[in-house]
């Protein structure tokens, strides 16, 4: 039987007004273990899609999934919010900064996104345990934190390469504020650019797993 959410609620809306829409699963626990979330670029619509197939997943803890964190980036196509902000450079890592190359405009401050800062105040309420953020084009499992046992467990149910490194600099990350500076464990899974349903699959399955790895 497929499994529904039990409560859907709204996280904050985006720089259009759109609601950022969040969906709890899993048992009905003391709080949220495992959080999950996709599309915080707009260009990376198999990430949501991933996110609304877990929807439908029976896992063993409390996790709340995002589908979509960037409503107006993915209405439009475009990688950055409606004020051309990359989201994941929005974080208040102690990494942020303002300089910055093309295409990776920071914002005016950390959080100055309110997506962004929908994300960060849910987090900051409910505390969960594991942090994923659902990405692409780059097939591999990234983490930060203290995330490299379950990032290597992961990947070996993906059959993804595990790395520590997207390879390249990522300051006010997601990754950078969660894990490097708030000791989280963080997964970065990067779905290919045009996934087929084997890595659907996978990557279901592969979230499943986190989810168990939260109760162990």
């Amino acid at each position: 039987m497929t499994e529904t959410p039990w409560s859907s609620f709204s996280i904050g809306t985006s720089v259009l007004g759109r609601s950022i829409e969040a969906h709890r699963i899993g048992s009905r626990s003391a709080g949220d273990q495992l959080l999950l979330f996709g599309a915080i670029h707009g260009d990376e619509p198999e990430s949501a899609i991933l996110c609304q197939r877990l929807l439908g997943e029976k896992v063993t803890c409390q996790t709340v999934v995002i589908p979509i964190l960037n409503p107006d980036g993915l209405t439009a196509k475009t990688k950055d919010n409606a004020r051309g902000v990359d989201l994941n450079r929005n974080f208040s890592a102690r990494s942020w900064k303002a300089e910055h190359p093309p295409g990776y405009f920071p914002g005016t401050a950390p959080l100055s996104e309110p997506e962004a800062a929908a994300l960060a105040h849910l987090i900051r309420d409910t505390n969960p345990k594991v942090l994923i953020a659902v990405h692409q084009p780059f097939r591999c499992v990234n983490w930060d934190g203290p995330a490299e046992k379950l990032a290597a467990e992961m990947a070996a149910i993906i059959d993804y390469p595990s790395v520590a490194s997207v390879g390249y600099p990522t300051p006010g990350s997601f990754g950078a504020c969660y894990g490097v500076d708030g000791g989280i464990p963080v997964i970065t899974l990067e779905l290919p650019r045009s996934p087929v349903e084997d890595d659907f699959v996978r990557c279901v399955a592969a979230l499943r797993h986190a989810a168990n790895y939260v109760t162990l």
